[in-house]
């Protein structure tokens, strides 16, 4: 309540608290008449007052809403349209619906470059070539194109992104995310994690060892004697207008750590194979 309106109500009641308590003589009487009547119109013009002037200042202001309305519009549509300004939570949201849309699509080309094997710190590299011979056939099984999008990104959350950017590329939108770096054990879903919901990670291990006992090398290997590490796994894709995949890479590179196992019955106390994982959609990353 403004000033003007409380000095009009307590006007008022000034006048009825005097026409109360003065009425002894007519001449008080009709001195008071007067005075009633003179506050009355003050009152009136007063409150009439009051009420044309916040129709002026109502009216004003819901120009300067509507007005600040429009400009808050104007940029949160500005803000759409610019990838630039997107949060990692708002990519990873973007990302997620291109690959639902593009998954039935398309094949994803895999490929895994073997990048080294030490066994106990190099105590047996003389086994290198057998190992590698036999490793190399197990990751050409391993190789094989795959349906649709790689990757758990049903569960892709903003969490999952140590750093992300997106950015126009003509009229396509162009991603690039840094995935946290990730470290599992032997028996972890494959599209568990930062780099699961990304990528796609190795998974079970015990699939992986299997595999390497059928190819001629016996291991004994206990769920606690697995770790697997991935660094730099990264996620770079072309969004076409339409919320499509166009093209994109997706890449890590892999370690796997086992201690204290048995190889051909003998007990070794550790080995590491690092390994590139990388996945293609039409071609690879491309802008």
């Amino acid at each position: 309540m403004n000033i003007k309106k409380l000095s009009a109500i307590i006007l008022s009641c000034a006048v009825v608290f005097s026409l109360a308590a003065c009425r002894n003589n007519g001449q008080e009487n009709a001195d008071l008449h007067t005075d009633i009547t003179s506050a009355e119109a003050d009152t009136a013009a007063v409150a009439e007052t009051e009420v044309s002037v916040p129709e002026t200042e109502l009216t004003d202001y819901s120009t300067e809403v509507s007005e600040e309305s429009s400009v808050t519009a104007e940029e949160t549509s500005e803000d759409a349209d610019n990838p630039e300004s997107w949060s990692s939570e708002k990519i990873a949201e973007v990302y997620k619906a291109a690959a639902a849309k593009t998954h039935s699509s398309v094949k994803s080309q895999h490929s895994i470059d073997l990048k080294s094997i030490s066994v106990n710190d190099g105590q047996y590299e003389g086994l290198f070539d057998f190992i590698t011979s036999v490793m190399s056939k197990l990751l050409v099984n391993n190789s094989e194109d795959k349906d649709g999008i790689t990757g758990g990104y049903t569960d892709l959350t903003g969490d999952d992104i140590k750093s992300a950017k997106a950015y126009k590329s003509g009229k396509n939108t162009v991603i690039e995310m840094v995935m946290k770096e990730q470290v599992s054990g032997a028996r972890e879903d494959a599209l568990s994690g930062s780099v699961g919901h990304a990528i796609t990670a190795v998974g079970d291990i015990g699939n992986v060892t299997k595999q390497i006992t059928d190819l001629g090398i016996p291991l004994e290997i206990g769920d606690s004697n697995a770790k697997i590490y991935y660094t730099d796994p990264t996620v770079k894709v072309v969004i076409s207008p339409d919320g499509k995949i166009l093209n994109g890479t997706w890449k890590y590179t892999v370690e796997i750590k086992l201690s204290n196992y048995r190889a051909f019955g003998k007990p070794v106390e550790k080995t590491s194979v690092i390994m590139d994982n990388t996945l293609t959609v039409n071609g690879g990353f491309s802008k």
